[in-house]
């Protein structure tokens, strides 16, 4: 089994960059960035979830 490590890392450091946040780690101090990086993060965690991460 291959596995396609694009797709699984980007969703892998979506839901770190939310796991962090939650605790109280902030990585990214201003808070405008910030909330834009958790968007992203957000949606990244959402689509690693439900990508194939297995190479055809």
């Amino acid at each position: 089994m291959k596995l396609n490590y694009y797709t699984l890392s980007l969703g892998l450091l979506g839901a770190a960059k939310l796991i962090l946040d939650a605790y109280g780690v902030n990585i990214i101090e201003d808070d405008d960035i910030n909330a834009i990086a958790n968007g992203v993060a957000a949606l990244l965690s959402v689509v690693g979830i439900y990508t194939n991460h297995q190479k055809s």
